[in-house]
């Protein structure tokens, strides 16, 4: 993996490399900067090397005629086959990397005049791109159909246009103002929803969008992904087995060490069967695995993970979970400032804390991101799938389950009967909101072809297209590549996903949560360890809220006054608030709370950025004018 940046603007060379350089823990093995002889665009690339250590890998890339310049970001699955076929057809490929095969795939698709968009869908894998096009004068940016690799981009000057894979590192090439009304959208989500960032300019390129700037206009398109085969419904256990092993074994394929993610759950415990099975194959040691230990038993899916290490015969790395004040504040800031814009999942401080820890051992890691919105793992999909039959429930019994009988019921259940009091727009809606604080008017971001199928259908497309990339996707690459580790994420090959979407939620669901895939991998793993329940990756976010309240404002009048600044609820609503979630656990509270506590101390790094802003525009001026006296002081004999 990699850290892109560039702009089309003349002149533009100091302002990528300061990108760059705000990007150099994404890309620890060497920078590359190449620009236009006509001073056109200047593209740049951090790179972390995955495949290929190669001088002939360095990017940017040049293709052999000169035309196309590439800078990538990823790695494609079954790549060495794909250059060893192309090679064989007769086309030049001048090295083994990831890079080399798709600059060659899309130059021939732009030098036949066709939409590069097709030939993109056949690649499975993770990437974002920006690659000129010297003959047409042409700049092209993308970034895969899943969105697992993050690219921003901004419109500046006249009709230029400047990117980066961080927010951080394209405001030091174009500076720009933050945008206060993603607030809603934040809260409902607990991220910004893309094309938005949290900037005015600023946007973010959306899951398989590829644009083409040229002479400060941009063209935008989609990429759809393409599949191999088709699957009925009694091939689809098997297929599946050999889909994700295939495509682990793609993730596998790199010329660097690899681990893996091993939690007590399913999805990590399917890669991690599959990745031992395809090491012993090829006669190599079984990966690394990692778990994050907690110190409440209930939270804690180490004894699991140690089991299941046992049954694959792997090592398994421990990594203690924070908990204590200053540690959890430092490892938000450092996800906070890998984002660049407010994120209010609490998973990030256990992210920031197992990158750091992972990086250590291992430069790529296996993940089981994606399983849950692919094959039905969050209760609220049973809820939606259940969601007919409550409706037949007389309503003055579901407006009664809604009232004081809720408070009595579990998190699910009372999430459940107040979220069905209405349609299935309503239900969704409910369902899928973040914010437990109903005054502060959060609005989920849905799109707009998002109607097919049924309630539960759509709840998981949903999750698939804005929730996934938004959320679990783009926290496993900040906090990975701010350690320089590329999490790799099979679960999201092309062939696996095509499989899950063959089968309606419904079916996902049939006989429990994750059923075709539990089907899949069951053979693999230990006796009894797919029946116990799911515990899931997330922190005590009640015990945190109060932590850092207390960190950041000491006495809790001090903390509710500066939480609920300027927002519009009475004192005395706010001190229940804060009292339901620190002191009685509700979950849904304490992660509004959450929410907005990560909103302020965003705020603060805004201020603290435009503080140190001005005092570089400052300093820029001080020394002008400090060498402007110089200049004219200077006795005429020392010139």
């Amino acid at each position: 993996m990699c850290g892109l940046a560039g702009a089309t603007a003349s002149g533009e060379q100091p302002r990528v490399h300061a990108a760059l350089h705000a990007l150099a823990h994404r890309g620890p093995d060497g920078e590359g900067c190449w620009s236009d002889p006509a001073g056109a665009v200047t593209l740049g690339v951090r790179r972390l090397i995955t495949t290929d250590p190669g001088a002939a890998a360095n990017q940017p890339l040049i293709s052999p005629d000169g035309r196309f310049v590439l800078a990538f970001n990823g790695y494609i699955a079954g790549h060495r086959r794909r250059i060893s076929s192309l090679r064989q057809d007769g086309f030049t490929v001048e090295s083994d990397s990831d890079a080399a095969l798709f600059l060659t795939v899309l130059g021939n698709a732009l030098r036949d005049g066709g939409d590069p968009a097709k030939p993109l869908g056949d690649l499975s894998g993770q990437y974002a791109f920006a690659l000129w096009d010297c003959a047409l004068r042409q700049l092209w940016l993308g970034r895969d159909p899943v969105g697992i690799k993050p690219l921003y981009f901004v419109e500046y000057g006249s009709g230029n246009v400047a990117f980066a894979s961080e927010i951080a590192a394209l405001r030091c090439i174009v500076p720009t103002m933050p945008d206060q009304n993603v607030f809603p959208h934040y809260l409902a989500h607990l991220f910004v929803p893309a094309p938005a960032t949290g900037f005015a300019d600023i946007r973010q390129l959306r899951p398989g969008e590829p644009i083409c700037w040229q002479d400060g206009k941009i063209d935008s398109r989609m990429i759809r992904p393409a599949t191999c085969h088709r699957y009925d419904g009694e091939d689809a256990v098997a297929d599946l087995r050999g889909a994700i092993r295939q495509s682990v074994a793609d993730a596998m394929d790199a010329d660097r060490n690899v681990g893996m993610l091993l939690s007590g759950g399913m999805d990590s415990g399917a890669i991690a069967a599959m990745a031992c099975d395809v090491a012993r194959e090829r006669g190599q040691k079984p990966p690394p695995g990692f778990v994050m230990q907690f110190r409440d038993a209930g939270m804690d899916e180490t004894p699991r993970a140690r089991q299941l290490a046992k049954h694959l015969g792997t090592e398994l790395h421990v990594v203690v979970a924070p908990d204590g004040p200053e540690e959890i504040l430092a490892h938000l800031n450092d996800g906070l400032r890998a984002f660049g814009s407010p994120f209010g999942n609490p998973s990030v401080v256990l992210m920031q804390a197992l990158g750091a820890a992972v990086s250590r051992h291992v430069p790529i890691c296996l993940a089981g991101d994606g399983g849950d919105e692919l094959f039905g793992g969050y209760p609220r999909y049973q809820a939606a799938a259940i969601f007919g039959a409550w409706q037949s429930v007389p309503g003055f019994i579901r407006r009664k389950m809604a009232g004081n009988i809720a408070r009595l019921l579990p998190r699910g259940g009372a999430r459940f009967v107040r979220g069905g009091q209405g349609d299935a727009q309503r239900a969704f809606q409910y369902w899928n909101d973040r914010c437990g604080l109903a005054e502060l008017g959060a609005r989920l971001v849905v799109p707009e072809d998002l109607s097919e199928g049924d309630l539960c259908d759509q709840m998981m497309a949903f999750d698939r297209r804005v929730t996934l990339p938004g959320n679990q996707l783009a926290m496993s690459d900040r906090c990975g590549m701010a350690y320089g580790l590329e999490y790799r994420v099979p679960l999201l090959g092309h062939e696996v996903m095509a499989i899950a979407k063959s089968v309606l939620a419904q079916g996902h669901l049939r006989g429990g949560a994750k059923s075709l895939l539990r089907a899949a991998i069951a053979p693999m793993m230990p006796d009894g360890h797919l029946s116990s329940a799911k515990v899931g990756f997330n922190p005590p976010v009640a015990d945190w809220l109060a932590k850092l309240g207390g960190l950041l404002w000491g006495r809790e009048a001090r903390i509710i006054e500066m939480l609920f600044a300027d927002l519009p609820i009475r004192d005395r609503t706010r001190q229940d608030y804060w009292r339901r979630a620190t002191r009685h656990g509700e979950q849904d509270m304490a992660l509004g709370l959450w929410a907005l506590i990560v909103w302020r101390i965003w705020q603060m790094h805004l201020a603290t950025d435009r503080r140190a802003e001005i005092m570089r525009a400052k300093g820029s001026v001080d020394g002008s004018i400090k060498a402007v006296v110089q200049e004219k002081t200077v006795p005429k004999a020392a010139i």
